[in-house]
């Protein structure tokens, strides 16, 4: 099959000879696992800074800011992470 780059409307065929469309043995595997680990380490980490940020001496605002958005972030990373795990 003679090969020419076209990138005309209507031109469904590439140099193989298939659909342009990618085969299912080319096309990436799915990461949810790994990003479901990345999203409750993350999760962790931000819930250590929540725990931090509250065991520190002195009760400024300051460190109830930090608290509560860390542990905001915490739930919502966490939530992320359940999701990835659920998902077959």
């Amino acid at each position: 099959m003679l090969c020419q780059l076209s990138y005309a409307p209507g031109s469904a065929v590439d140099c193989i000879g298939g659909s342009r469309g990618y085969p299912q043995r080319v096309a990436a595997p799915s990461q949810r696992r790994a990003l479901g680990a990345l999203f409750a380490v993350l999760a962790a980490v931000l819930a250590a800074v929540a725990a931090a940020a509250l065991t520190g001496a002195g009760g400024s605002a300051a460190r109830w800011v930090i608290a509560v958005a860390a542990l905001a972030l915490a739930a919502w990373l966490g939530s992320l992470a359940l999701s990835a795990f659920r998902h077959r």
